[in-house]
């Protein structure tokens, strides 16, 4: 018996979880939404990281070429005067060169680098668009979900509700246009024509009857 009990316990709590589950999968999704929203904007820090050091390994190895000029330079003006000092100018424009080429190297793997972190920051970016467009349309669609069964299943209730006050509203304008009417004052001396030409009226008809009969 308590195994069983501890095995109901059990499947209670976990049908419990999974309903919270699934009532909180809004909470999980703006959670997920958060997470992409924190990775995406590190991943754009970190890029522009990389950005600035493929600017300074330009910078460098634009510095590098023009030393490997200017020891040239004074390779060729120390060539008739010193002979030593020109080798070792020679050589230093040599040592330039040298890492021109190491930097030039590690520039393209750079940008080899670089171009891929662009296209993945543009993907999670898409990905988070993407993402919070499915979050909203969920939304709504739960939303007029929601709405159509309240509307479905208060339908008859509110129906009811609404004869009632078109009743209640018509009873009272019935009312007030019977008070309204039963408050209009005739004119005494436009009272006093209409039933004399009334009268009027009702003789010539009675004289008119009259003499058909004796006919």
């Amino acid at each position: 018996m308590r195994i069983l009990k501890r095995w109901t316990a059990g499947l209670t709590s976990r049908v419990d979880w999974m309903v919270s589950q699934v009532e909180n999968q809004e909470a999980l999704v703006n959670s997920a939404l958060r997470d992409a929203r924190q990775s995406t904007a590190r991943a754009k820090v970190q890029l522009g990281r990389v950005h600035q050091d493929g600017a300074q390994l330009r910078q460098r190895i634009q510095n590098e070429e023009e030393l490997v000029e200017t020891w040239r330079k004074r390779a060729i003006q120390a060539g008739e005067k010193d002979e030593a000092k020109a080798i070792e100018c020679l050589r230093r424009s040599k040592r330039a060169e040298q890492l021109v080429v190491q930097l030039t190297q590690r520039l393209v793997d750079h940008e080899q680098i670089e171009q891929q972190l662009i296209k993945d920051v543009r993907n999670m970016e898409e990905q988070l668009r993407a993402l919070a467009e499915k979050r909203n349309l969920m939304r709504t669609r739960q939303s007029r979900a929601e709405a159509v069964k309240t509307i479905q299943g208060n339908a008859g209730v509110i129906s009811t509700d609404l004869d009632d006050i078109f009743e209640r509203w018509e009873t009272r304008v019935t009312e007030k246009e019977i008070a309204g009417s039963c408050n209009i004052q005739l004119d005494p001396l436009e009272e006093n024509f209409v039933s004399q030409e009334e009268e009027n009226a009702l003789r010539d008809e009675l004289n008119e009857l009259l003499g058909n009969s004796e006919e």
